[in-house]
Order: C-alpha cells, then structure tokens, then sequence
C-alpha cells in the first residue's frame, strides 16, 4: 500500500540516522537523550523497526549486558551500562542498602552483592527481547528498556502512552525516592539520560540495524 505522506521505511531511516546523531558526541546531554528517545519512541510502537526490518528480510539481534539471577529487586539503584560514555566503557552500578556489620540481614546484603558481577556477560537476543531487558532499578522498581524509552519520552518529548501511566507514576515515585544518588557521575547527567543514551547506543551496534541503514539508504524496498 502507498503511503499518502512518507514511506514508513523512510520514517525509519530517519529515526535511525536521528539516533546516530544522538549517540555521536563523546558525552552526549539530556538534549541528545530525550531525541533519542523520542526516536526510539517511534521505532518501538507498532513495532515499526521489526516490521520494516521484517520486510527486507533482515533479522535483528542486540548484543546486551545480562543479568539473569541477579536480585535487582532489592538494590536501591542499579544502572546497566556497558557502553562508551566519555572515553571509557560505564560500569554496571549496584547500590544496595547496607545493614550494618551486626544486623540479622547481613548475610542476605553480601550475598546480594556477591551474586552482582561487575562485568555482566553479554548477550545477543531478538529485538523484543532486548527491548525487554532490565536498565534501571529504582528502590527495587525494576525498568526495562521499552519502559525506560516511553518514560523519557513522554516526560521530556510529549510522546504520551497513556497504556504506561500507572508505571510512569512507579517510576516518578522511585525517582523521587532515590532523589540526588541518579547522578552517578558528578557531571549533573541523571542514570536516566545516561541508560536512554546507552540503549540506543546498543540498538545501532546490532548487525542487522547495520544492514538494514545500508538498505534504507541506497533504496532498498522503496515504494518511491
């Protein structure tokens, strides 16, 4: 079927070019992060990025941090990372909430930490399931990426979901809650903006978004 205004692959072309200008600067800013999101907004809903990539024949798998066993649900703030931010490579980042030395939870906090490896292995997954993996937790509110993009966009960019109101409202509570210990890095850039960048970044690295840029570039599919 033609498209009255613009081929959606274009659209997609767009996005993803957007998102490469977003993930560019050595230190991207809040301002790259909510253009990010606001890109990864579209390229998610209705599955846009899936089903042109579907069309083409062109299969998509991410390569991403895993954290399979490990107890997120109890940290106080988590944050992914795993990818370039200002010259070197961000640490995955645990905080979870410390008893003291003689408290009856002591041994259920160093087991929690054990059980948290500084270096998650990496996996690659199908889109959807990226989408789905953990970035954030905020007093044990676990965000994946999906959620974590339709948040900044629907606080920073005006792309309302309106299906998500009730987890926005978990997230604003949690973000309340954990308050000044977002700013991991003492440069004033929140974990929020920072894991927004970084699932873009992830999202570009993806062989088969690579083939599928090339293809939207020179043509590839198009109705025009």
């Amino acid at each position: 079927m033609q498209e009255i205004l613009i081929d959606r692959k274009q659209v997609v072309r767009i996005h993803l070019d957007q998102l490469e200008r977003c993930t560019k600067p050595d230190a991207p800013r809040a301002a790259e992060a909510i253009y990010a999101s606001m890109a990864m907004r579209f390229l998610i809903d209705d599955n846009a990025l899936g089903s042109v990539a579907h069309e083409l024949g062109i299969a998509i798998n991410v390569e991403v941090p895993a954290f399979e066993g490990v107890p997120l649900d109890q940290t106080i703030l988590f944050a992914a990372g795993g990818y370039p931010y200002a010259g070197r490579l961000t640490d995955t980042y645990y905080a979870y909430r410390d008893p003291g030395l003689r408290s009856p939870h002591r041994l259920q906090y160093e087991e929690n930490v054990k059980a948290s490896p500084k270096n998650p292995p990496m996996i690659s997954v199908k889109l959807t399931r990226f989408l789905a993996t953990p970035c954030l937790a905020l007093a044990g509110e676990i965000i994946d990426r999906a959620e974590l993009i339709r948040y900044v966009a629907n606080k920073c960019g005006g792309a309302h979901h309106h299906r998500s109101r009730s987890k926005f409202n978990h997230i604003q509570t949690r973000l309340t809650d954990v308050g000044h210990a977002l700013l991991l890095r003492g440069d004033g850039l929140s974990v929020v903006f920072m894991e927004t960048i970084g699932t873009a970044w992830f999202l570009l690295q993806s062989p088969g978004v690579v083939e599928l840029r090339h293809a939207l570039a020179n043509g590839r599919g198009s109705g025009a």
